[in-house]
């Protein structure tokens, strides 16, 4: 008999249209660390006497399902549980793709490049079509290259702009902000000697704004999927209760996603069919920041921020045992700041009682970030912590507040390659 293994577990969700019940397509596998949602009832110990010394059966209680999944804060997928726990975001393009072909030498003539689809060809004597001179020098071609290009009528290429850098590099930027640059196409023959950045333009991306206070909130149908018994336990009605992250100078960037669901339904196959799944690239530690007021603090030594729908069960009289839904409460933004004591600020700020915006960020470059905005943090005083010849730390267990000019508690900015969640 086979055992069930972490290694071979998945994860594969979406979410419903209508609150417990599961879509029957739709579903995206999503990357975790570990997992334990799942349905639970206890049991009630009899409390009956006139049996002598010997206990009776005991009785059934409500069935539960509440749990936390860890999961990677990565470039994509997060977005996902961020739209479960504030609501879908706001999406934008903000970032136009790009990329590059760099020359080694004066092409052959006859040899081609391939932009888009289109072969574009360079030749010794008069061009036509999509055709550009090879000229006395490197520089020279690459100039009558980039003005055929711009000039050209070919949807294909006049989709995006060219220039050329240092006399041995073609630069293309796709005129359309966001990620659909990223589909233009590059290649090249080796006897043109140019060398393309990557098989596709690459960095367009998107902005996703998730904003706090939503009134409705969505709910998620979650399989848990054991194929080595085979066990595959389908969570529905979920709602994400609380996001935590836990930023510091080093180690894998995690974060717990706390769910409170309706039920769950046990099969020995799939109910998710073959879910959709988007590429992996995880945020690193190193990568974070914390900034007050949007300068950077230098002396934060650990950080732990937390998100909080407060959702409440709805627990009715039911012949199922189950709750009828879960609903959102007064959210809560708290977390701890740890920093180095080296200057007042902070102190002064605790000490003053006056608020500031903080914000926690991971950044891998104009096309990939996640920033959380606290925009009213208060913060309260803390003690100094001397424990030895060392340094001096602070810790500082903030919450924050309602901005009254932007009428929301906090933002969440997700850039990346994604359309839409």
């Amino acid at each position: 008999m086979a055992r069930a293994r972490g290694a071979n577990a998945g994860l594969a969700a979406v979410f419903e249209s209508t609150y417990g019940v599961p879509p029957a397509s739709g579903y995206r596998k999503l990357p975790f660390v570990s997992a334990n949602l799942g349905e639970e009832q206890s049991l009630i110990e009899s409390d009956l006497l006139g049996f002598g010394r010997e206990p009776q059966q005991p009785a059934y209680d409500v069935i539960n399902n509440e749990g936390d999944v860890v999961v990677p804060v990565d470039q994509r997928n997060i977005g996902f549980w961020l739209r479960g726990l504030m609501g879908p975001p706001t999406s934008a393009a903000v970032v136009a793709a790009s990329g590059s072909i760099v020359f080694s030498a004066q092409p052959a003539n006859s040899s081609t490049i391939t932009l888009n689809g289109i072969a574009w060809t360079f030749v010794s004597s008069a061009p036509s079509g999509n055709e550009s001179q090879i000229g006395a020098n490197l520089a020279a071609t690459l100039t009558n290259l980039v003005t055929a290009l711009n000039a050209s009528a070919v949807s294909q290429i006049a989709a995006a702009t060219y220039a050329q850098t240092g006399g041995t590099t073609l630069t293309i930027t796709h005129d359309t902000i966001g990620a659909a640059g990223n589909a233009y196409t590059l290649a090249t023959q080796a006897a043109s000697n140019g060398t393309p950045s990557g098989a596709t333009l690459a960095g367009g991306a998107n902005s996703h704004t998730f904003v706090s206070g939503a009134q409705s909130l969505p709910s998620m149908a979650i399989e848990m999927q054991l194929p080595d018994v085979p066990f595959f336990g389908m969570t529905y009605g979920a709602r994400v209760n609380r996001f935590q992250v836990q930023a510091q100078r080093s180690g894998l960037l995690s974060a717990t996603i706390n769910l409170i669901a309706q039920g769950e339904s046990v099969a020995t196959s799939t109910q998710a069919g073959t879910p959709t799944s988007l590429v992996l690239d995880r945020f690193s530690q190193f990568q974070g920041e914390v900034k007050r007021n949007g300068v950077a603090l230098g002396n934060i030594v650990s950080a732990e921020l937390a998100y909080s729908n407060n959702l409440e069960r709805v627990e009715v009289i039911r012949s199922d045992g189950r709750i009828a839904d879960a609903d959102p409460g007064i959210i809560a933004a708290t977390g701890t700041i740890t920093t180095r004591f080296s200057d007042t600020t902070l102190v002064d700020q605790a000490t003053n009682r006056t608020p500031c915006e903080l914000s926690f960020g991971w950044t891998a470059g104009p096309s990939a970030s996640l920033t959380w905005t606290l925009h009213r943090v208060f913060l309260p005083r803390g003690d100094r912590q001397i424990q030895g010849p060392g340094g001096i730390q602070i810790p500082f267990a903030f919450q924050s507040a309602r901005d009254p000019t932007l009428n929301q508690t906090a933002t969440c900015v997700l850039i990346n390659d994604v359309a839409s969640y």
